[in-house]
């Protein structure tokens, strides 16, 4: 990727020697004649096109235009396409509306050449001498083009590569027929249309894009900043601006007859509930953050939510699970033949990965559970964790379960032969397994899928995180609560080999078995900030391993 970037870079450095004067920009023509502006402004179109060598980039002023390459698929060059006589026509007022309001589908408007565009726009005529700038209308054809052909791109398959950091701008994934919706959208005056039909048809997709505008119509009048809560002491000050705050918002009834220690309580209580965090009325660590986003921000974390929507695939399988992992939460989904809507038919509290041992999205298939399983210590928590402990406390393996794998992958019997001391990160001969067992850390059951990770989907020894909201806690792997009835789906048409009641035996004794999954389930984690319910309400989830923010640094730089 670094190496496509130092290309592009000598490419630009090419194309910006290629200009018509030492400041990059095609020499400025004004004409008095109404008459004569098509086909003075068409001269500098033509310009503008033979500043490309072949099919490739072309430079305008300081805006790299990287879709120029498909323009002939949708335009005609040699002709105006937005404009006839120095005005606008209707075709221009639509797409340059569209790109003013970016937001409403979630993008931004400047990466589209907002600002310029509407400079130029403003600057076709000039009224002191009464003259044209007819490169002003030259420069405005070509980069609405590009804005069209940017926008329609990025609605499609988003800005970055899959779940990166990393700006991407590759036709290649895109639909096969993107350009020629948008040559209809062209041709037709229908280029709202035709943007719709590129964007995901998913109705978790369609129904947050029009919670973001619900969103942005609401508090259209209403303005919050962020509350930073940085060497700030809980003082009257800091009381009256949580005040301020959620009065601005709606969360503070200054009608209750209560004092206003009880009705800040209640009001943080109603804000961490937006928020999906614990209602205790506390100013916790991630109510702290929640606080620390203002309406802006707000609406930039819906924004991100909706670019993830564009990176998963245009069609769902018959069944698949979804783990997010902001609500720390599994879905399973079905299509429902009769109605043809994908229906839930189970969901489950999950614990995912801390910060600092995140959970990776991925997508990958299900296609066995393990009843009864071994859990294979990995390395970093054999000599982060266990190996400490042990050097503590030998006693510490049997207390926990734990057996001493060798070289050979023999269990170690002898334990006093082994010198712990001298067992280090970078030496550190043995390995840890847990036996099986109602104690073991994987519980009763896992299901496994095959990734580069390591990680996988299990039941586990310890319940109390399931009850509380901060279920961030563990290595990298998924806990399941509902693990039970997840493995009674799975067998689900495979009862006629394996009842029901026969599972519930196998959960029941302590006897290690594996039960391939006939029809391996699709699965897809994923990371939502931001989602709705089944009727399009909005939820939000707090940013934990902040990969929004950073995402948001990309976008708005």
């Amino acid at each position: 990727m670094k190496g496509i970037y130092i290309l592009l870079f000598f490419i630009t450095l090419l194309f910006a020697c290629n200009t018509k004067n030492n400041n990059n920009e095609i020499v400025v023509r004004k004409i008095k004649e109404p008459q004569n502006v098509d086909a003075e402004a068409l001269l500098i179109l033509n310009e503008l096109h033979n500043n490309v060598k072949g099919d490739t980039l072309l430079i305008i002023d300081s805006d790299t235009l990287f879709a120029y390459p498909f323009y002939k698929n949708v335009i005609k060059l040699n002709q105006l396409n937005y404009t006839k006589s120095g005005k606008f026509n209707v075709l221009c007022d639509t797409l340059f509306k569209i790109v003013k309001e970016a937001r409403q589908y979630g993008l931004y408007a400047n990466e589209y050449h907002f600002k310029k565009l509407d400079s130029l726009k403003n600057n076709f005529y000039n009224k002191t001498d009464s003259t044209y700038n007819v490169t002003n209308i030259a420069k405005f054809e070509v980069l609405l083009t590009n804005a069209y052909l940017m926008f329609g791109a990025h609605l499609n398959k988003g800005r970055f590569a899959y779940d990166t950091l990393l700006r991407e701008w590759n036709p290649l994934k895109l639909d096969t027929n993107w350009l020629g919706i948008l040559k209809f959208g062209i041709d037709s005056n229908k280029v709202r249309t035709a943007l719709d039909s590129l964007e995901p048809k998913h109705e978790g997709y369609q129904f947050l894009k029009q919670a973001l505008r619900n969103y942005i119509f609401q508090n259209d009048k209403l303005f919050w900043d962020s509350i930073s809560f940085t060497n700030v002491l809980d003082t009257p000050a800091l009381k009256n601006k949580l005040k301020q705050r959620f009065i601005e918002t709606g969360y503070y009834n200054d009608t209750l007859k209560i004092n206003d220690s009880l009705k800040l309580a209640k009001a943080i209580k109603k804000f961490q509930a937006t928020f999906n965090l614990e209602t205790d009325g506390k100013l916790g660590k991630y109510t702290k953050q929640a606080l620390g986003l203002d309406k802006e921000k707000t609406i930039r974390q819906i924004e991100m939510a909706l670019e993830r929507w564009r990176w998963e695939p245009a069609k769902y399988p018959k069944q698949y699970t979804i783990v997010n992992i902001p609500s720390a939460m599994m879905y399973v989904w079905e299509w429902d033949k009769k109605h043809k809507i994908d229906t839930l038919v189970l969901k489950s509290r999950v614990v995912v990965g801390k910060p600092e041992n995140q959970t990776p999205t991925l997508k990958s298939k299900i296609n066995y559970m393990m009843i009864y399983p071994y859990w294979n210590v990995p390395y970093k928590i054999a000599w982060e964790e266990i190996l400490p402990a042990v050097q503590r406390d030998t006693n510490y393996l049997h207390k926990k379960n734990f057996e001493v794998i060798d070289g050979n992958g023999k269990v170690v019997t002898n334990l006093g032969k082994l010198n712990w001391k001298r067992f280090n990160k970078n030496y550190l001969p043995v390995k840890f397994r847990q036996r099986i067992g109602n104690e073991n850390s994987l519980g009763i059951c896992k299901f496994n899928f095959n990734n580069k990770h390591g990680v996988y989907l299990h039941d586990t020894n310890s319940k109390r995180y399931f009850k509380t909201f901060y279920r961030f806690q563990s290595h990298g792997c998924m806990r399941l609560e509902q693990f039970d009835a997840f493995a009674r789906f799975l067998i689900r048409e495979d009862t006629l080999k394996i009842p029901y009641d026969t599972l519930t035996a196998y959960f029941g004794k302590q006897e290690q078995r594996q039960i391939n999954i006939k029809k391996p389930l699709q699965l897809y984690v994923r990371y939502y900030t931001a989602t709705t319910d089944s009727v399009g309400n909005l939820q939000k989830f707090i940013d934990i391993y902040r990969k929004d923010e950073e995402m948001m640094k990309m976008v708005y730089k």
